[in-house]
């Protein structure tokens, strides 16, 4: 006794795309969006500019006022002409607001942002 069988799959780019998994989808965008929300309490903030001027785009964020290189390394600057030191600035809201915003928020907060997409693909991180 003989049988056929015959298995129609989708591609893996329809897979994926099904499940917002392509490049620039859904699941990017919501990726990108989640740490930028998380990161908002990290950033420097004497005023919410450098927070609030935050351009998002699909696959990263980015800080455009002038300081905000400034700020990310988080060394004084002095002379004339102005350069880098070895002397760390005072943030007002550290230790929790300061340099390194994005990183240091990962570093806390990951955990909750991978199983925020955990729930938004529909799976389970290994």
């Amino acid at each position: 006794m003989s049988m056929k069988v015959k298995i129609n799959i989708d591609s893996a780019q329809k897979i994926l795309l099904k499940r917002g998994l392509n490049q620039g989808g859904a699941v990017q965008r919501k990726f990108t969006h989640e740490v930028r929300d998380k990161a908002d309490k990290y950033v420097p903030y004497r005023t919410d500019t450098l927070k609030n001027t935050a351009i998002e785009k699909v696959d990263k964020i980015e800080y455009i006022q002038p300081y905000a290189q400034y700020l990310w390394y988080g060394k004084k600057m002095a002379g004339n002409p102005l350069k880098v030191t070895d002397t760390d600035l005072n943030f007002y809201g550290a230790p929790m607001r300061g340099r390194f915003w994005v990183l240091r928020m990962w570093a806390d907060r990951g955990n909750d942002i991978v199983k925020t997409m955990e729930k938004f693909v529909g799976g389970k991180p290994e």
